[in-house]
Parts: C-alpha cells; sequence; structure tokens
C-alpha cells in the first residue's frame, strides 16, 4: 500500500513537472532488467507515467526475433503424420500491445502497419522459409500458435489512464528469450502519433546455469571435455548398477 501511494505521489509530481515543461510524455517502469533463473515462473513488468492534455497510449513489448519450426500435420485415414516443415524467422518470440482503447479506433489501419503495431504486420515481416504453398494459411497457423501459450498479447483495455496518468501491467511469461526487449511508448491524438519514448528491458540468465552457459561459450573446448568425461563415468557407473542388479 506504501508502494502505491508513493508511486501515485511521483506521478502527481511527475504531472505537475509535464505541464511546466511542456513534455508531453513521461515513461518509467517498474525494472529495467529482469532476472531468469531454474525457478523463474513469470513476473510482471509495471509501467507507468504521465501526458499532457488529452490523448490515449499504446505501450508495446517486443523481444529480440526467434527461430522457430512449424511442422503441418496431415491425416491419411485414422493415422496422423507429418507433412511440410518450414523454419520462421524475423518475428519477436514474445510481443505485447496493451492500449487505453482499441488500436483501430485511435489510429488509421495504414499508420498501425507502418508502425508494426498490429499482428498483421507481425507475420506480413516474417520469414518462413522454405516458403510453403497457401503462405496466408502458416501465418494463421503461427499466430494461433503465439497467441494461445500467450505470447503474443493484444488487451485494448490493458492501460488505465486517468487524469494525466497512466499504468499499464505487463505479465511476462516463464518461458522468456533471453536479450534486450524494446518497450515503446505512444501518445496519439487526433489519429496521429505525437510522441513516442524507447526504452530497454534486459531479460538475462543468472544463477548456475547462467555460469555453465558463459563458461561454455568463453571455453568450449574444455568444457567439451569436461562434458564428456562427466557423461562417460555416468556411462560406467550405470554399466556397474545394471551388472550388480542382474548379478
Amino acid at each position: 500500500m506504501l508502494y502505491l501511494r508513493l508511486m501515485l505521489m511521483l506521478l502527481t509530481m511527475g504531472a505537475a513537472m509535464l505541464a511546466e515543461a511542456s513534455t508531453p510524455l513521461v515513461v518509467a517502469t517498474s525494472t529495467d532488467k529482469v532476472n531468469v533463473t531454474s525457478h523463474f515462473v513469470g513476473e510482471n513488468l509495471l509501467v507507468y507515467g504521465a501526458i499532457t492534455g488529452p490523448g490515449q497510449v499504446i505501450v508495446i513489448l517486443r523481444s529480440p526475433d526467434s527461430t522457430e519450426a512449424m511442422q503441418q500435420k496431415t491425416r491419411t485415414g485414422p493415422i496422423w503424420l507429418n507433412g511440410a516443415k518450414v523454419t520462421v524467422t524475423k518475428a519477436p518470440g514474445i510481443w505485447q500491445r496493451l492500449s487505453s482503447a482499441p488500436v483501430r479506433h485511435i489510429l488509421p489501419d495504414d499508420t498501425l502497419q507502418k508502425l508494426g503495431l498490429t499482428l498483421s504486420s507481425l507475420v506480413d515481416k516474417a520469414r518462413f522459409d522454405p516458403e510453403p504453398d497457401h503462405l496466408d494459411t502458416w501465418q494463421r497457423a503461427f499466430l494461433d500458435e503465439k497467441i494461445r501459450y500467450r505470447n503474443y498479447v493484444v488487451d485494448p483495455a490493458g492501460v488505465t489512464l486517468k487524469q494525466g496518468l497512466f499504468s499499464a501491467k505487463i505479465r511476462l511469461p516463464a518461458s522468456l528469450p533471453l536479450g534486450h526487449y524494446q518497450l515503446l511508448t505512444y501518445l496519439v491524438r487526433q489519429q496521429q502519433v505525437v510522441a513516442v519514448r524507447k526504452q530497454q528491458i534486459d531479460v538475462r540468465q543468472v544463477g548456475f546455469q547462467a555460469w555453465i552457459a558463459r563458461f561454455a561459450r568463453e571455453n568450449s573446448w574444455v568444457y567439451g571435455i569436461v562434458l564428456t568425461i562427466i557423461l562417460a563415468g555416468l556411462g560406467f557407473a550405470l554399466g556397474i548398477l545394471m551388472r550388480r542388479r542382474s548379478a
């Protein structure tokens, strides 16, 4: 409760400073670093700020692009078989759009597409390799999968805006791509973007797993030798155990 009161006080002060400085948009976040451990179950990222004058707010969180494999299932009688395979690149692993109103009510369609603020603009820029027949079917399947697992989220009421103050809570899923995320906040007025604020959120792996990954990257040949010795030892121990059980 004390934290919320303090944040509200700071936002109120920020709104007053905005009015004096004629700055249309100020944005802050609860953190700029997300630490992923072996016990990571997700995290809430709070985005808040203030605007001057009327307007609507759009918040976009975009992860680095990822590489994902898709495979078509074909049915032959009662049996499902694996069909064509496609690799999808140049599409973000995580993408979330929260807004204070439905975006099509506050920006023209061509502006939404140009700024990459729609799901369709994401798949239009994505690369499907090899390019399959009926590309639109694969694009829909890709989006459906992303939406099902809440990797892609669209919330037209996800930004609370009142008396010049706004806030949005972004839920980060347990399975997060690592890297530098882009956080973009748009102030829209009379169907035009009048201000944009860009921030970076670092999602990084910490703990023992991070140490192992860093060691493997920096000392690949040593890591390979150690891993071979460990696997050989496990195989030897398993062989002894099996012989004892069979004796």
